[in-house]
Protein backbone atom coordinates (compact mmCIF):
# COMPACT_ATOMS: atom_id res chain seq x y z
CA UNK A 1 0.00 0.00 0.00
CA UNK A 2 2.79 2.44 0.17
CA UNK A 3 5.24 2.91 -2.45
CA UNK A 4 7.96 4.61 -0.56
CA UNK A 5 9.34 5.28 2.88
CA UNK A 6 6.98 6.95 4.77
CA UNK A 7 4.57 7.31 2.22
CA UNK A 8 1.13 6.53 2.21
CA UNK A 9 -1.45 5.79 -0.12
CA UNK A 10 -3.75 8.52 -0.39
CA UNK A 11 -7.69 7.78 -1.66
CA UNK A 12 -9.83 10.70 -2.34
CA UNK A 13 -13.88 9.80 -2.78
CA UNK A 14 -15.71 12.54 -4.66
CA UNK A 15 -19.47 11.71 -5.24
CA UNK A 16 -22.23 12.24 -2.47
CA UNK A 17 -21.77 13.82 0.76
CA UNK A 18 -20.87 11.39 3.44
CA UNK A 19 -23.47 13.29 5.63
CA UNK A 20 -26.23 13.00 3.23
CA UNK A 21 -28.84 10.34 3.56
CA UNK A 22 -29.28 6.92 1.46
CA UNK A 23 -26.75 4.28 0.73
CA UNK A 24 -24.32 5.74 -1.68
CA UNK A 25 -23.40 8.39 1.53
CA UNK A 26 -23.54 5.61 3.79
CA UNK A 27 -20.94 3.93 1.29
CA UNK A 28 -18.55 7.03 1.43
CA UNK A 29 -19.06 6.81 5.33
CA UNK A 30 -17.94 3.54 5.48
CA UNK A 31 -14.60 4.09 3.16
CA UNK A 32 -14.21 7.07 5.37
CA UNK A 33 -13.45 4.87 8.56
CA UNK A 34 -10.82 2.39 6.23
CA UNK A 35 -8.04 5.10 7.51
CA UNK A 36 -4.92 3.48 9.12
CA UNK A 37 -1.39 4.10 8.94
CA UNK A 38 -1.15 2.56 5.83
CA UNK A 39 -4.05 4.32 3.96
CA UNK A 40 -5.28 8.52 4.17
CA UNK A 41 -9.04 8.92 3.22
CA UNK A 42 -10.61 11.79 2.49
CA UNK A 43 -13.95 12.72 0.08
CA UNK A 44 -14.18 16.08 -1.87
CA UNK A 45 -18.34 15.95 -2.27
CA UNK A 46 -20.26 16.83 -5.74
CA UNK A 47 -23.20 16.37 -4.27
CA UNK A 48 -25.77 17.11 -1.63
CA UNK A 49 -28.94 15.41 -1.05
CA UNK A 50 -32.06 17.57 -0.98
CA UNK A 51 -30.00 20.98 -1.45
CA UNK A 52 -28.79 22.09 -4.31
CA UNK A 53 -27.35 25.34 -3.47
CA UNK A 54 -25.07 22.85 -1.38
CA UNK A 55 -24.92 20.48 -4.62
CA UNK A 56 -23.41 23.33 -6.67
CA UNK A 57 -21.53 25.07 -4.14
CA UNK A 58 -19.35 21.98 -3.39
CA UNK A 59 -19.49 20.96 -6.84
CA UNK A 60 -17.55 24.01 -8.04
CA UNK A 61 -14.93 23.66 -5.08
CA UNK A 62 -13.98 20.08 -5.95
CA UNK A 63 -14.36 20.93 -9.59
CA UNK A 64 -10.97 23.71 -8.80
CA UNK A 65 -9.76 20.90 -6.39
CA UNK A 66 -9.50 18.59 -9.68
CA UNK A 67 -8.25 21.03 -12.43
CA UNK A 68 -5.66 23.03 -10.38
CA UNK A 69 -4.91 21.05 -7.03
CA UNK A 70 -1.42 19.37 -6.84
CA UNK A 71 -1.72 15.78 -7.34
CA UNK A 72 0.91 13.08 -5.56
CA UNK A 73 2.01 9.69 -7.21
CA UNK A 74 0.26 8.49 -3.73
CA UNK A 75 -2.60 9.33 -4.83
CA UNK A 76 -6.12 7.86 -6.14
CA UNK A 77 -9.26 9.41 -6.65
CA UNK A 78 -12.11 7.04 -6.46
CA UNK A 79 -15.56 8.31 -8.08
CA UNK A 80 -19.30 7.42 -6.96
CA UNK A 81 -21.74 7.35 -9.92
CA UNK A 82 -24.93 6.02 -9.87
CA UNK A 83 -26.67 7.28 -13.36
CA UNK A 84 -28.29 10.33 -15.33
CA UNK A 85 -26.67 13.45 -13.47
CA UNK A 86 -23.67 11.56 -11.80
CA UNK A 87 -22.88 10.60 -15.25
CA UNK A 88 -22.58 13.95 -16.63
CA UNK A 89 -20.90 15.50 -13.25
CA UNK A 90 -18.68 13.66 -12.02
CA UNK A 91 -18.08 11.87 -15.56
CA UNK A 92 -16.71 15.48 -16.25
CA UNK A 93 -14.24 15.41 -13.12
CA UNK A 94 -13.43 12.24 -14.09
CA UNK A 95 -12.06 12.73 -17.50
CA UNK A 96 -10.26 15.87 -16.53
CA UNK A 97 -8.71 13.81 -13.37
CA UNK A 98 -7.26 10.91 -16.46
CA UNK A 99 -5.80 13.77 -18.41
CA UNK A 100 -4.14 14.81 -15.40
CA UNK A 101 -2.72 11.72 -15.04
CA UNK A 102 -4.17 10.48 -12.04
CA UNK A 103 -5.31 7.15 -10.69
CA UNK A 104 -9.45 7.19 -10.88
CA UNK A 105 -11.44 4.21 -10.07
CA UNK A 106 -15.41 4.37 -9.71
CA UNK A 107 -17.76 2.38 -7.52
CA UNK A 108 -21.14 2.28 -9.52
CA UNK A 109 -24.05 2.28 -7.38
CA UNK A 110 -27.98 2.10 -8.22
CA UNK A 111 -30.53 -0.14 -8.47
CA UNK A 112 -31.60 1.60 -11.94
CA UNK A 113 -27.73 1.88 -13.31
CA UNK A 114 -28.30 -0.66 -15.78
CA UNK A 115 -31.24 0.39 -17.32
CA UNK A 116 -29.65 3.69 -17.32
CA UNK A 117 -26.44 2.26 -19.46
CA UNK A 118 -28.61 -0.15 -21.57
CA UNK A 119 -30.61 3.21 -22.75
CA UNK A 120 -27.17 5.48 -22.60
CA UNK A 121 -24.45 3.53 -23.81
CA UNK A 122 -22.68 5.78 -25.45
CA UNK A 123 -22.55 7.90 -22.67
CA UNK A 124 -21.55 5.28 -19.99
CA UNK A 125 -19.19 3.65 -21.94
CA UNK A 126 -17.31 6.52 -22.55
CA UNK A 127 -17.74 7.68 -19.13
CA UNK A 128 -16.01 4.48 -17.55
CA UNK A 129 -13.29 3.84 -19.96
CA UNK A 130 -11.62 6.73 -18.00
CA UNK A 131 -11.48 4.64 -14.85
CA UNK A 132 -8.29 2.57 -14.44
CA UNK A 133 -10.96 0.62 -12.52
CA UNK A 134 -14.65 0.24 -12.72
CA UNK A 135 -16.28 -1.88 -9.07
CA UNK A 136 -19.30 -2.80 -9.76
CA UNK A 137 -22.35 -4.89 -7.03
CA UNK A 138 -24.28 -6.39 -8.94
CA UNK A 139 -23.82 -9.68 -11.69
CA UNK A 140 -26.39 -7.65 -13.70
CA UNK A 141 -24.22 -4.20 -13.51
CA UNK A 142 -21.18 -6.57 -14.71
CA UNK A 143 -22.71 -7.88 -17.86
CA UNK A 144 -24.20 -4.38 -19.06
CA UNK A 145 -20.54 -3.20 -19.17
CA UNK A 146 -18.99 -6.17 -20.70
CA UNK A 147 -21.47 -5.12 -23.34
CA UNK A 148 -19.71 -1.91 -23.43
CA UNK A 149 -16.45 -2.92 -23.27
CA UNK A 150 -15.51 -2.14 -20.07
CA UNK A 151 -14.10 -4.59 -17.44
CA UNK A 152 -15.76 -4.53 -14.01
CA UNK A 153 -14.70 -5.55 -10.52
CA UNK A 154 -17.22 -7.19 -8.83
CA UNK A 155 -17.22 -6.03 -4.97
CA UNK A 156 -19.33 -6.29 -1.75
CA UNK A 157 -20.57 -3.06 0.16
CA UNK A 158 -18.59 -3.44 3.63
CA UNK A 159 -20.53 -2.41 6.96
CA UNK A 160 -18.75 -1.82 10.15
CA UNK A 161 -19.15 -4.53 12.72
CA UNK A 162 -18.74 -3.51 16.14
CA UNK A 163 -20.26 -4.41 19.18
CA UNK A 164 -22.37 -7.20 20.70
CA UNK A 165 -26.05 -6.56 19.87
CA UNK A 166 -28.19 -5.83 23.12
CA UNK A 167 -29.54 -8.66 25.53
CA UNK A 168 -32.62 -7.12 25.95
CA UNK A 169 -35.88 -7.74 24.19
CA UNK A 170 -37.06 -6.40 21.10
CA UNK A 171 -40.22 -4.54 19.86
CA UNK A 172 -41.45 -2.74 16.40
CA UNK A 173 -39.94 -3.02 12.67
CA UNK A 174 -38.55 -0.66 10.62
CA UNK A 175 -38.55 0.68 7.21
CA UNK A 176 -35.99 2.96 6.40
CA UNK A 177 -34.91 4.45 2.72
CA UNK A 178 -36.84 6.61 0.53
CA UNK A 179 -40.56 6.35 0.83
CA UNK A 180 -41.88 5.73 -2.49
CA UNK A 181 -42.79 2.88 -4.72
CA UNK A 182 -39.18 1.80 -5.90
CA UNK A 183 -38.65 1.14 -2.00
CA UNK A 184 -42.36 -0.62 -1.99
CA UNK A 185 -43.13 1.76 0.59
CA UNK A 186 -47.03 0.86 -0.90
CA UNK A 187 -46.92 -2.57 -0.16
CA UNK A 188 -45.86 -2.57 3.20
CA UNK A 189 -48.10 -0.11 4.21
CA UNK A 190 -51.06 -2.22 2.51
CA UNK A 191 -48.97 -5.21 4.22
CA UNK A 192 -48.46 -3.76 7.79
CA UNK A 193 -52.43 -2.64 7.47
CA UNK A 194 -53.80 -6.24 6.56
CA UNK A 195 -51.14 -7.98 8.89
CA UNK A 196 -52.87 -6.79 12.14
CA UNK A 197 -49.75 -7.13 14.38
CA UNK A 198 -50.52 -6.03 18.10
CA UNK A 199 -48.10 -4.59 20.44
CA UNK A 200 -46.14 -3.21 17.97
CA UNK A 201 -45.37 -0.35 15.72
CA UNK A 202 -43.75 -0.07 12.00
CA UNK A 203 -41.12 3.16 11.80
CA UNK A 204 -40.50 4.60 8.70
CA UNK A 205 -37.43 6.37 8.07
CA UNK A 206 -36.80 8.54 4.92
CA UNK A 207 -37.75 11.36 2.43
CA UNK A 208 -40.87 11.03 0.33
CA UNK A 209 -40.56 10.23 -3.55
CA UNK A 210 -41.58 13.02 -5.57
CA UNK A 211 -45.28 12.46 -6.00
CA UNK A 212 -45.41 9.52 -4.07
CA UNK A 213 -48.33 10.41 -1.17
CA UNK A 214 -48.86 9.20 2.33
CA UNK A 215 -52.57 7.53 2.70
CA UNK A 216 -54.50 9.09 5.21
CA UNK A 217 -55.53 7.80 7.78
CA UNK A 218 -52.32 5.71 7.85
CA UNK A 219 -52.51 2.34 9.14
CA UNK A 220 -52.41 1.84 12.72
CA UNK A 221 -48.84 1.07 14.80
CA UNK A 222 -47.48 3.64 11.67
CA UNK A 223 -44.46 6.26 12.66
CA UNK A 224 -43.44 8.29 10.16
CA UNK A 225 -40.51 9.32 11.77
CA UNK A 226 -38.94 10.75 8.01
CA UNK A 227 -35.14 11.91 7.42
CA UNK A 228 -33.51 11.37 10.86
CA UNK A 229 -29.58 11.61 11.11
CA UNK A 230 -28.02 8.04 10.12
CA UNK A 231 -27.51 7.40 14.17
CA UNK A 232 -30.54 7.61 15.10
CA UNK A 233 -31.45 4.61 12.46
CA UNK A 234 -29.48 2.57 13.73
CA UNK A 235 -30.13 3.23 17.13
CA UNK A 236 -33.99 2.02 16.08
CA UNK A 237 -32.53 -0.77 14.07
CA UNK A 238 -30.76 -2.17 17.02
CA UNK A 239 -33.63 -3.00 18.84
CA UNK A 240 -36.30 -3.53 15.81
CA UNK A 241 -37.51 -7.08 15.56
CA UNK A 242 -36.72 -6.56 11.99
CA UNK A 243 -36.10 -4.88 8.94
CA UNK A 244 -38.69 -4.70 6.42
CA UNK A 245 -37.39 -3.58 3.07
CA UNK A 246 -40.11 -4.71 0.22
CA UNK A 247 -38.24 -2.93 -2.70
CA UNK A 248 -38.99 -3.33 -6.30
CA UNK A 249 -35.77 -2.52 -7.20
CA UNK A 250 -32.22 -2.52 -5.60
CA UNK A 251 -28.86 -3.23 -6.35
CA UNK A 252 -26.71 -4.19 -2.60
CA UNK A 253 -28.93 -2.17 -0.31
CA UNK A 254 -26.55 -0.87 2.46
CA UNK A 255 -29.70 -0.57 4.67
CA UNK A 256 -29.69 -4.45 4.60
CA UNK A 257 -26.17 -5.16 5.71
CA UNK A 258 -26.31 -2.38 8.37
CA UNK A 259 -29.25 -4.15 10.09
CA UNK A 260 -27.68 -7.68 10.02
CA UNK A 261 -24.65 -5.95 11.63
CA UNK A 262 -26.88 -5.61 14.10
CA UNK A 263 -28.11 -8.64 14.56
CA UNK A 264 -31.99 -7.54 13.53
CA UNK A 265 -32.99 -10.13 10.83
CA UNK A 266 -34.34 -8.36 7.36
CA UNK A 267 -37.78 -8.99 5.80
CA UNK A 268 -37.27 -8.05 1.63
CA UNK A 269 -37.82 -9.26 -1.79
CA UNK A 270 -35.73 -11.13 -4.12
CA UNK A 271 -34.76 -8.51 -6.13
CA UNK A 272 -31.08 -7.43 -7.23
CA UNK A 273 -28.40 -8.96 -4.87
CA UNK A 274 -31.05 -8.89 -1.43
CA UNK A 275 -31.48 -12.66 -1.65
CA UNK A 276 -27.49 -13.30 -2.14
CA UNK A 277 -26.39 -10.78 1.34
CA UNK A 278 -28.93 -12.20 2.95
CA UNK A 279 -29.09 -16.17 2.57
CA UNK A 280 -30.96 -17.98 4.90
CA UNK A 281 -30.16 -15.13 7.64
CA UNK A 282 -34.11 -13.64 6.86
CA UNK A 283 -37.43 -13.75 4.94
CA UNK A 284 -37.74 -12.94 1.22
CA UNK A 285 -41.32 -12.78 -0.67
CA UNK A 286 -41.95 -11.88 -4.56
CA UNK A 287 -41.94 -8.11 -4.96
CA UNK A 288 -45.41 -6.27 -5.30
CA UNK A 289 -47.22 -9.26 -3.23
CA UNK A 290 -48.61 -7.73 -0.12
CA UNK A 291 -50.20 -10.91 1.10
CA UNK A 292 -46.65 -12.37 1.30
CA UNK A 293 -44.97 -9.50 2.79
CA UNK A 294 -47.56 -9.81 5.62
CA UNK A 295 -47.43 -13.77 6.17
CA UNK A 296 -43.70 -12.53 6.78
CA UNK A 297 -43.87 -10.02 9.28
CA UNK A 298 -46.53 -11.98 11.01
CA UNK A 299 -44.10 -14.81 11.12
CA UNK A 300 -41.34 -12.70 12.77
CA UNK A 301 -43.87 -11.20 15.22
CA UNK A 302 -45.27 -14.18 16.50
CA UNK A 303 -41.99 -15.96 17.17
CA UNK A 304 -39.39 -13.90 18.97
CA UNK A 305 -37.63 -17.45 19.19
CA UNK A 306 -37.32 -17.31 15.55
CA UNK A 307 -36.00 -13.63 14.97
CA UNK A 308 -33.70 -13.71 17.44
CA UNK A 309 -32.22 -16.64 15.81
CA UNK A 310 -32.25 -15.18 12.30
CA UNK A 311 -30.36 -12.22 13.35
CA UNK A 312 -27.44 -14.17 15.24
CA UNK A 313 -26.95 -15.83 11.83
CA UNK A 314 -27.52 -12.46 9.83
CA UNK A 315 -24.41 -10.93 11.95
CA UNK A 316 -22.47 -13.92 11.63
CA UNK A 317 -22.97 -13.83 8.00
CA UNK A 318 -21.99 -9.95 7.66
CA UNK A 319 -18.58 -10.66 9.79
CA UNK A 320 -17.79 -13.48 7.59
CA UNK A 321 -18.30 -11.52 4.06
CA UNK A 322 -19.25 -8.46 4.16
CA UNK A 323 -17.24 -6.78 7.06
CA UNK A 324 -14.97 -3.99 6.72
CA UNK A 325 -12.09 -6.85 6.75
CA UNK A 326 -13.72 -8.98 4.37
CA UNK A 327 -14.38 -6.10 1.84
CA UNK A 328 -11.46 -3.36 2.16
CA UNK A 329 -8.42 -6.13 1.12
CA UNK A 330 -9.94 -6.29 -2.40
CA UNK A 331 -10.18 -1.78 -2.71
CA UNK A 332 -6.78 -1.81 -1.57
CA UNK A 333 -4.67 -3.96 -3.25
CA UNK A 334 -7.04 -2.33 -6.80
CA UNK A 335 -5.77 0.99 -5.90
CA UNK A 336 -2.49 0.12 -5.25
CA UNK A 337 -2.27 -1.77 -8.16
CA UNK A 338 -3.62 0.96 -9.69
CA UNK A 339 -1.04 3.79 -8.54
CA UNK A 340 2.19 1.48 -9.20
CA UNK A 341 0.74 0.85 -13.03
CA UNK A 342 0.61 4.86 -13.54
CA UNK A 343 4.07 5.50 -11.17
CA UNK A 344 6.62 2.82 -11.96
CA UNK A 345 9.46 3.03 -9.26
CA UNK A 346 11.88 5.76 -10.11
CA UNK A 347 9.16 7.38 -12.24
CA UNK A 348 7.00 9.58 -9.67
CA UNK A 349 5.92 12.78 -9.27
CA UNK A 350 7.66 13.57 -5.93
CA UNK A 351 5.40 14.70 -3.10
CA UNK A 352 5.00 18.44 -2.33
CA UNK A 353 7.31 19.46 0.69
CA UNK A 354 5.83 19.52 4.48
CA UNK A 355 3.10 21.78 4.86
CA UNK A 356 2.65 23.14 0.67
CA UNK A 357 -1.21 22.71 0.25
CA UNK A 358 -2.04 20.33 -2.54
CA UNK A 359 -5.04 22.09 -3.49
CA UNK A 360 -6.45 24.94 -3.44
CA UNK A 361 -8.45 26.11 -0.33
Amino acid sequence: MTDGPGRVLRVTQIGNASQGPGGVASVVRTVNSWADEALEVREWPTYWHGSRRRTLASFARTALRVVFGRVSSRDVWHFHLTQQGSFLREGLLLGIARRRGVCCTVLVHGSDFVDFAQDHRRLAGRVLRRAAVVFVLTDPASTVLESLGVSAVKVANAVPVEGEPGPGPRSGFVFAGEVGLRKGADILLSAWADARVDGHELVVFGDLEPRFELPAPLPDGVVVAGRVEPGDVLARLRTAVALVLPSRAEAMPMSILESMSLGTPVIGTDVGQVAEVVGETGLLVPPEDPAALGAAIRRIADSPDTARELGRLARQRVQERYSTDAVKHTFVTRWAACVAGLHPPGTATPDPPPGTREDPA
